[in-house]
Order: structure tokens, then C-alpha cells, then sequence
């Protein structure tokens, strides 16, 4: 899987959501307007982060442990670089980014300080109005939780507000409802909803179709009194 994209229009909780779901190690690139970003990814966790001033240079080294032993970084400082390259940049919405699989060889075990759902949900706070829209299009949609939704929310620390929202979620509620007894901010309560979707722990409720009867009840009453004065 190749994943190449613009920061304006691919927000980071959908490229959180597309590792989280393939699981796969490789490479994340971002070019920000100040800075180029490697960021680290394994099994679909992202590990670390450096800046980078030549990208060829992200794909010279291809081992992870001799990679940071240069580097001359520890693997219980990984999750610092995680804070200060990624986390605080996550409001930006200037850059192009690609994701690449492969290259980078994981030897050991790697701490993960920050879980992809986490990232996800932190992700999620920084969305637009314009970004939420795509997801959260009209006030009339219901959502319902998944049924594996505790497990999909054990990672990703929700704050009380988002715990809040997603106990809201129950398949007759919708949007506006959810706004109104939550007693939050919309943009609060509808970027709450787009991390959820993301993190599978919410989903879309179908609309049943009510099926039309294929014959009318008066009908049906004249067929009958045809057979009985046969």
C-alpha cells in the first residue's frame, strides 16, 4: 500500500486510521512547510520521529536499532520525539505526505507510548469545521456503537467530554440530539464523533426501509368477497 496525499485535504486522523487498519511497518513522510518529519511506523504503531534535510537519507539506513544507536537515542526517549515532531504539529494543515511500506527493519521490541488510537483521538481535536463536515454531514444522522466499542476505546484515552458523547451514541439519538443534551460545543461534540468513527468504536445506523404492502388492505377485502360469491 502506497498512501500519498495533502495535509488540506486528508486530514491525520484519516492516515491514523488507514495504519491502524493495515498494520503495516514502514515509513511516514511528511514534508511540512518548515520541516521534513520521518516518522517511524511498526505494525501500524508509530515508534519515533526525527527531522530529516535529504529524504534519501530516510532510506539509507534500514536497520531500526543501528538507526537509533547513531542517532545516539534511547528507546525510552522514542516517545519524546513522538511529542515534540508529530503531537505538536498535528494542527497544521499545510504539507504533503506519503506513506511507504517496507525499508525499515524492526529487531527488537519497541515501546509504545503513544497507541495509534490514542493519536487518533488527540488527531481528532485539532480537526476544522470544514474537515468534520465530510464525515459529520447532516445533524440527522444516527450512529451506534460497535459491539467491541469498549475495546476499540481501551487504547485511546477519551477525555470526560468524549466519554460523554459516545455514551450518547445509541442507535436512536442523532446528531442533534447528541449536541443538545450533551451540552457541548458542536465542533466539541461532532469532532468526539469523527474520532469514534475512526476508531471503529461507533458506526453509521442504516435507515430501515419500510416495506411498502404489495396489496392494499381494501384490496384484498374485494378479492375476498369475489371468492366468496363464487
Amino acid at each position: 500500500m502506497a498512501l500519498t496525499g495533502d495535509l488540506s485535504t486528508f486530514s491525520f486522523v484519516d492516515i491514523f486510521q488507514i495504519l491502524a487498519r493495515d498494520k503495516r511497518s514502514g515509513i511516514l513522510l511528511v514534508e511540512w512547510t518548515d520541516m521534513t518529519v520521518a516518522y517511524y511506523v511498526k505494525e501500524g504503531e508509530i515508534v519515533f520521529a526525527r527531522p530529516v534535510d535529504r529524504v534519501f537519507r530516510v532510506y539509507a539506513e534500514r536497520d531500526f536499532d543501528n538507526l537509533i544507536d547513531k542517532l545516539r537515542i534511547s528507546k525510552e526517549n522514542l516517545p519524546k520525539t513522538i511529542e515534540r515532531f508529530l503531537i505538536t504539529k498535528l494542527g497544521s494543515k499545510e504539507g504533503v505526505f506519503s506513506f511507504t511500506p517496507g525499508f525499515i527493519r524492526y529487531n527488537s521490541d519497541i515501546p509504545v507510548n503513544y497507541p495509534i488510537e490514542k493519536l487518533i483521538m488527540i488527531a481528532s481535536r485539532t480537526l476544522t469545521p470544514e474537515e468534520v463536515e465530510r464525515k459529520i454531514s447532516d445533524e440527522l444522522l444516527t450512529f451506534e456503537r460497535s459491539q467491541d466499542y469498549m475495546e476499540k476505546i481501551r487504547k485511546a484515552e477519551l477525555t470526560r467530554e468524549e466519554e460523554k458523547v459516545l455514551m450518547l451514541v445509541d442507535g436512536e439519538r442523532s446528531v442533534m440530539d447528541i449536541r443538545r443534551e450533551s451540552g457541548l460545543d458542536n465542533l466539541t461534540v461532532d469532532r468526539t464523533l469523527y474520532g469514534l468513527l475512526a476508531l471503529s468504536a461507533i458506526k453509521r445506523k442504516r435507515r430501515e426501509k419500510k416495506q411498502k404492502p404489495s396489496i392494499t388492505l381494501e384490496l384484498l377485502a374485494k378479492i375476498i368477497e369475489r371468492i366468496k360469491e363464487l
